[in-house]
């Protein structure tokens, strides 16, 4: 039986965690379906168990359809308060970081009062762009999300504005990376953010954005 992915605590000051106590089972869930996707880019295009998969996959489709909460109520309004009221459980929903969202990695996210972040992750298969490498989309992701992150600690409301990412290595598979960001610049409302993702000990990517409050918050 295929174990669900691990997910460690997280350190934050405005952390990705599932807020509801009923949780741990929809975050096991979670875990399992990270699994699944996992499994599906490994099965070979002649399986012989697609028609059963395909029979499962409609029963479980068919349970979850009466209680699927609307799209507009996830999405919400964007200017809602950050303490909760804003739209519940969007940062669980995250397809970085999200512990209820299967897209996400397992990641250990920490951001701190001095303006930087820190995560580490194992990226999969499902992630590959080259082979046994992680597809570019995904690392400039990865940057974005921790780089948002940092900035978020200057200014509660920031959105990225420009970024620029340096891929100095292809980005392996399978190994750990540590991805780190600071704020480097504060000029008025620009706040700059510089990042890196290592894997080995050896900077493989590396990036530099601005991040931007909006000037009104309705």
């Amino acid at each position: 039986m295929t174990k669900p992915a691990a997910w460690p605590q997280t350190e934050a000051s405005h952390p990705d965690s599932a807020s509801n106590t009923n949780a741990p089972a929809l975050l096991t869930a979670a875990g399992r379906v990270r699994s699944l996707l996992d499994a599906m880019v490994r099965l070979p295009e002649d399986t012989p168990v697609a028609a059963e998969l395909n029979r499962r996959l409609e029963s479980v489709l068919d349970l979850l359809e009466e209680h699927l909460q609307p799209i507009q109520q996830l999405a919400g309004t964007q200017y809602a308060g950050r303490n909760g009221s804003r739209t519940e459980g969007y940062l669980d929903r995250s397809p970085v970081s999200g512990k209820l969202n299967p897209m996400a990695p397992p990641v250990l996210l920490t951001v701190r009062e001095d303006h930087t972040a820190r995560t580490t992750t194992k990226l999969g298969l499902a992630y590959q762009g080259p082979p046994g490498r992680v597809h570019g989309g995904w690392v400039a992701t990865l940057l974005d999300h921790l780089m948002g992150y940092a900035a978020g600690t200057v200014d509660q409301w920031i959105y990225t504005r420009s970024l620029t990412v340096d891929y100095d290595h292809a980005v392996p598979l399978f190994e750990e990376l540590e991805i780190t960001a600071r704020v480097d610049e504060i000029d008025g409302r620009k706040i700059w953010v510089i990042g890196e993702i290592q894997a080995g000990g050896s900077v493989v990517a590396r990036a530099r954005g601005l991040w931007l409050p909006p000037r009104v918050i309705p």
